[in-house]
């Protein structure tokens, strides 16, 4: 036998992925190379997520979900937690959506406290990822990696029929796609201070006017005590939306 016959279709072996493996995969090809601060896509086509919205049928289902919306610098992820186990244990059907994830990404979506077990967010992962990619085109593309993770949690989230959603925000807050949310029932700002200056801005004040992007005309908005330049900010964008403001203590 030659080295070529003997050699022949072993580039054809490949080890079994496991079905979650297989979606974890799936979702890495999400991810993009652009630079985080190529300004030339300021708010990286926002618009593109009512596509996807109405893609996975979600349009009804958000406007009717009851959510409270925190975006920050610093705390908003504990925040959000807080706010999940004290509704909780009032009672409350809960859904939590947070990010990163240390070891699994079903740990940025919680039910009752709980991570998502595989099995539902597996039916739930491909029914939306089946959806887009059938849809995908020049003009409406395939989302990105935390894009569909935020579609994915308003997917779980109202498949399941939560009393209540808590979302943290990914970046920023006047264009992260959690922000498709038009009517929570609340909005929380936690600490801010310099991160991500490539997108957000320069200065406290620019970074504050993106985290205060979240704000809703008429939806109560809570703040921690901020540092005055931010805090100006802060007072001026829920001025102008008659956000009914409390900027001593965050929900």
């Amino acid at each position: 036998m030659s080295q070529g016959e003997a050699g022949e279709g072993k580039d054809e072996i490949k080890p079994t992925l496991s079905p979650y493996e297989e979606a974890m995969e799936a979702l890495s090809s999400l991810i993009t190379k652009r630079s985080r601060a190529d300004k030339s896509n300021k708010g990286d086509k926002y618009e593109l997520l009512f596509d996807y919205i109405k893609i996975l049928e979600l349009e009804e289902p958000i406007k009717k979900m009851k959510i409270i919306h925190v975006a920050g610098t610093k705390g908003k992820g504990s925040t959000c937690a807080f706010t999940e186990s004290i509704l909780r244990n009032c009672g409350f059907h809960t859904g939590l959506f947070t990010s990163p994830h240390l070891i699994d990404v079903r740990e940025r979506f919680r039910l009752d406290g709980m991570d998502i077990c595989e099995e539902k967010f597996l039916a739930y992962f491909w029914w939306c990822f089946d959806r887009f990619k059938e849809r995908a085109t020049d003009e409406v593309p395939m989302p990105t990696y935390f894009r569909f993770l935020a579609l994915l949690a308003f997917k779980i989230f109202a498949a399941e029929q939560v009393d209540v959603a808590i979302l943290e925000v990914g970046l920023g807050g006047k264009y992260d796609a959690t922000n498709v949310v038009e009517n929570p029932v609340v909005c929380g700002i936690a600490s801010l201070g310099y991160d991500h200056m490539e997108i957000l801005g320069n200065t406290l004040g620019q970074i504050a006017g993106e985290k205060a992007g979240i704000f809703k005309r008429g939806v109560p908005a809570f703040t921690v005590p901020q540092p005055d330049e931010a805090m100006l900010v802060l007072e001026e964008k829920a001025s102008d939306l008659d956000v009914s403001q409390n900027f001593s203590y965050m929900v």
